[in-house]
């Protein structure tokens, strides 16, 4: 399901709420956001319609409480804080409804209340901080070039690793080999922010 966001004739182009959310801020948020927040909810539901469904609502609700909200961190850290408890709360219900059936296996099942438990420890905020871009960065200045220009082109630039290969004039088992090498260098560097680093890729790359 796709949405517009709804820009209200008259005084509210320049009326100012409790939030400081205007029109115009509200359909940045939504032409910047609502892409790259739909893909982290699909991530966690495995489910596209379910994600859409899901950020679709929380940009609606998020529009029509903007008098009453007075924000204290930016709208897109509240839009995913809210898209994240939606789809914990779609989580659980599945997990409870399937459980009560006994139609999921055992194994499936704890893999489930896995995603959920990950999910629920994640600090949505914590991707908004402005030195978590500067930190990210630094890591990526640190690598020697092949490695950066290869990791770049898997994750900002959607190449196959045969594209890449052709690009850098290297094999695609040598493109294996350094994306694993990065990410691994990454479990290490960047061992604090692990639990989100898919995520901080999913904001960057759109």
């Amino acid at each position: 399901m796709t949405i517009q966001p709804q820009i209200i004739p008259g005084n509210a182009e320049t009326a100012a709420s409790p939030s400081g959310l205007t029109p115009q801020e509200f359909s940045r948020l939504f032409t910047r956001y609502r892409e790259p927040f739909v893909g982290i909810a699909a991530s966690y539901l495995h489910d596209r319609a379910a994600a859409e469904d899901i950020v679709a609502d929380c940009f609606t609700r998020l529009w029509d409480k903007r008098c009453d909200l007075q924000l204290t961190e930016k709208p897109e850290a509240y839009l995913l804080a809210s898209i994240k408890n939606r789809c914990l709360n779609h989580l659980r219900d599945k997990a409870a409804h399937l459980r009560i059936e006994q139609k999921m296996h055992e194994d499936s099942y704890r893999a489930l209340m896995t995603e959920i438990d990950i999910l629920d420890g994640q600090d949505m905020a914590l991707l908004f901080r402005d030195d978590v871009q500067r930190i990210f960065d630094d890591f990526m200045r640190q690598l020697p070039p092949i490695s950066r220009n290869i990791f770049y082109s898997s994750r900002f630039e959607d190449l196959t690793y045969a594209e890449i290969a052709e690009k850098y004039g290297v094999t695609p088992r040598k493109v294996k080999r350094e994306i694993q090498k990065v990410l691994d260098i990454m479990r290490v560097s960047l061992k604090d922010y692990l639990p989100i680093i898919g995520l901080l890729l999913w904001l960057w790359r759109s």
